[in-house]
């Protein structure tokens, strides 16, 4: 509440095993939360672009896209949509950052509930009680699904 900053949080998985994760105040101040999405989206763009860089440096095959998720649809959609276009100039280096990984098929940009996206766990503050039924699936999963590619996923 003191600078009007957002905070960015972003959790990276590598086959359902949490790998890293990101929480930082945005350095601009945005008057929208369109626009303060859009630059979680660029930096969590960027984040994936080093990571699959680094797999590769590593000798991991990386042959599937990349899956991020964000909790606001209006950024989801437009980042999606072939067509669209940005409307405040101010926002258009993010939006161009995350609509060049998606057109380039790196990575896929989905629309996940508010209520159940467990990176409000790194951008909010939460006693135990009420985020342990969104981070036990994290930290403790019984069935292991196979996973076919190596993907890195962002939220």
């Amino acid at each position: 509440m003191i600078s009007g900053r957002s905070v960015t949080g972003i959790l990276h998985l590598l086959n359902m095993t949490p790998i890293d994760w990101y929480s930082k105040l945005q350095s601009t101040v945005e008057t929208a939360t369109f626009g303060s999405e859009y630059v979680a989206a660029r930096t969590a763009t960027e984040q994936i672009l080093d990571l699959r860089l680094t797999l590769r440096y590593l000798g991991v095959p990386i042959d599937c896209p990349s899956f991020m998720f964000g909790d606001n649809k209006s950024v989801v959609n437009t980042a999606s949509a072939p067509h669209s276009k940005p409307h405040k100039r101010h926002n258009a280096r993010s939006y161009y950052r995350t609509r060049e990984a998606i057109a380039a098929g790196i990575t896929h940009f989905h629309h996940i509930v508010g209520t159940t996206n467990p990176v409000d766990i790194l951008s909010n503050h939460w006693g135990h009680s009420s985020i342990w039924e969104t981070l036990r699936p994290l930290l403790f999963w019984l069935t292991q699904i196979p996973v076919h590619c190596a993907s890195v996923d962002s939220l």
